[in-house]
């Protein structure tokens, strides 16, 4: 009997030892880090320099930038095994989108580059903190500069000069809708999958453009502005401290 019972201790206890391992601390320091790729919807806006007539047929944001691979940092803090409140870093690379007419200098010898920088903050509900699996959802608002930039020679009729330069969009991104599930290989350590979600709008710009040697900088406010979204699939691993 004592045999019996010892071996279905023994059992019992290689059979909880991994489900131990998979619990998530009470609460604690947590970091993580993110990749996948992010698809742009809606609008951009359109740059109204002074004394110039603004563009709107190509303010599309997806005029601009085809897509995005994130690279995201998340730091925040587990107040239990359920809640985690945190902050957010964000730098995409961006893909140039060389199709939209107004970028035809991208296919001439121009080199074109992209870039998107978001940070803010968010809050992660956990479903099931202590199971080997755990779903949860999250929200959250950030603020996003998104930077396209030129530079190289350009060919005007006979006429060929040098341009070098940026623009920069900004705004605020109002609404951050994130879900996700964690998978558990080690006590303190989890990664899955992850989609986002993100709401906003671009309202003022800055630019810096050095054309034959002349340099010029300008900044002000968009114009057919409306909001923009950002969806987000891709993977996270955070570390729990």
């Amino acid at each position: 009997m004592i045999r019996h019972l010892s071996a279905v201790c023994l059992a019992a206890g290689i059979v909880c030892v991994p489900g131990a391992a998979f619990a998530q601390s009470s609460s604690g320091l947590a970091l993580g880090l993110r990749l996948g790729y992010a698809i742009p919807m809606g609008k951009a806006g359109a740059l109204a320099a002074p004394g110039t007539t603004p563009d709107t047929k190509n303010d599309n944001l997806h005029d601009t930038i085809s897509g995005m691979v994130p690279l995201w940092f998340d730091v925040g803090y587990r107040i239990d095994p359920a809640l985690y409140v945190g902050a957010f870093f964000q730098y995409g690379f961006a893909f140039v989108n060389k199709d939209n007419p107004s970028n035809v200098a991208c296919n001439q010898g121009v080199s074109c580059s992209a870039h998107d920088i978001t940070f803010g903050a968010n809050v992660h509900y956990h479903i099931l903190p202590d199971g080997s699996f755990d779903p949860w959802l999250g929200a959250g608002l950030g603020y996003e500069m998104a930077t396209f930039s030129e530079s190289g020679t350009v060919t005007e009729g006979t006429t060929s000069f040098n341009v070098d330069g940026s623009a920069t969009f900004k705004g605020f991104e109002f609404l951050i809708l994130e879900a996700g599930g964690d998978f558990k290989p080690a006590p303190n350590f989890a990664v899955g999958p992850f989609v986002n979600f993100a709401l906003g709008e671009l309202t003022t710009w800055s630019s810096s453009v050095t054309v034959a040697g002349v340099s010029q900088d300008q900044s002000g406010d968009l114009v057919d502005t409306g909001l923009h979204e950002w969806l987000t699939l891709g993977v996270r691993g955070q570390f729990s401290l």
